[in-house]
């Protein structure tokens, strides 16, 4: 695929789901002419988290590819603080003339469902998903649950009394409440803070807990952990011998995907959309940039703004559902 071709903007492509735009949107753009985005100037994404972690590394491989296919350069930011808050607060208040983006996490839903962030999908004009990755559930080598069954088992026999650690507040959390939920079963809530939590698998200080895949893939591979399951319904490449979430029977898991996308200030002409949505695209086709990814265990997501718009309603509505648990 040409940059002229991702250029080209076609009239049939309306997305529905997106704040309209108008003509004066696109008059205040002098780098739109005829409905084509030709960017004059570097864009500028922010990272509202730390450089260097791991939302920051996966994102920055794909502006790698990203920039490719530009016309310009995709510049990052980190601006970090309150959870990620600080920095896409700081994309909202941008203008919007396609030269201001910011990645967004499922945490951000996740935030809103529990009343802490106050922005949703309509205060801004999402682009398209970007990352993905998922969540496995992990106990140490020695333990002596080596099935999902096992670990559930136990729980039934002993309510209350196996310790599963996730991090209050996080995407994790929610894995562990979903579990609690579909095989109607309590476990021990323990809240394992904001640093390394492997130390406390490790230690015997707890029977498990719930991470990114590739936040515990470095434990597994060196036999220190073993894992129960991948929260998700594809397998994890390498991994096909740990059963996913389908396969265990959970059913209502499908938000508890770790997928980060691109999101523009409210007002963002249609046609930077557009071209920034091809922009991931054409990374998300590139095999070098699947098998870097891949290294990591991410995987590049493309969707086009239309439906990604309505899997971010949808998940929306399954957030608020699971946080109900939480504030009760």
């Amino acid at each position: 695929m040409t940059k002229k071709f991702l250029l080209a903007i076609t009239t049939c492509l309306v997305f529905t789901a997106c704040a309209s735009t108008n003509t004066d949107d696109i008059a205040t753009n002098t780098d739109i002419i005829d409905g084509i985005f030709t960017p004059s100037q570097a864009i500028n994404l922010i990272i509202p988290y730390e450089a260097g972690g791991n939302s920051d590394i996966p994102a920055r491989i794909m502006v790698q590819y990203m920039n490719e296919a530009a016309d310009t350069e995709i510049k990052i930011t980190n601006i970090v603080g309150a959870g990620g808050r600080t920095g896409f607060s700081e994309m909202l208040k941008s203008n919007p003339d396609g030269y201001t983006l910011s990645l967004h996490s499922s945490g951000f839903i996740m935030q809103h469902a529990l009343g802490i962030a106050d922005f949703t999908y309509e205060d801004a004009q999402p682009i398209g998903y970007l990352l993905d990755s998922t969540m496995a559930v992990v106990v140490s080598a020695d333990s002596p649950y080596h099935t999902m069954d096992d670990l559930i088992n136990a729980a039934k026999s002993a309510p209350g009394t196996i310790k599963i650690g996730s991090v209050t507040g996080t995407l994790p959390l929610f894995g562990v409440l979903q579990i609690e939920q579909e095989k109607d079963v309590e476990f021990h809530k323990v809240d394992l803070g904001v640093g390394s939590k492997s130390p406390e698998l490790l230690g015997g200080r707890i029977d498990g807990y719930v991470d990114g895949f590739g936040a515990v893939k470095q434990y597994i591979d060196s036999g220190d952990f073993r894992c129960l399951g991948i929260i998700s319904d594809t397998e994890q490449p390498g991994y096909e011998d740990i059963p996913t979430f389908a396969e265990l029977g959970f059913e209502n898991y499908a938000y508890l995907k770790q997928d980060f996308g691109l999101w523009a200030p409210l007002n963002t002409p249609e046609p930077v959309l557009q071209y920034v949505n091809n922009l991931i695209q054409e990374a998300s086709n590139n095999p070098e940039c699947i098998e870097e990814l891949a290294n990591i265990s991410f995987q590049p997501k493309y969707m086009d703004t239309s439906l990604y718009i309505e899997e971010l309603t949808s998940n929306y509505i399954a957030f608020d559902e699971a946080a109900a648990a939480i504030i009760q």
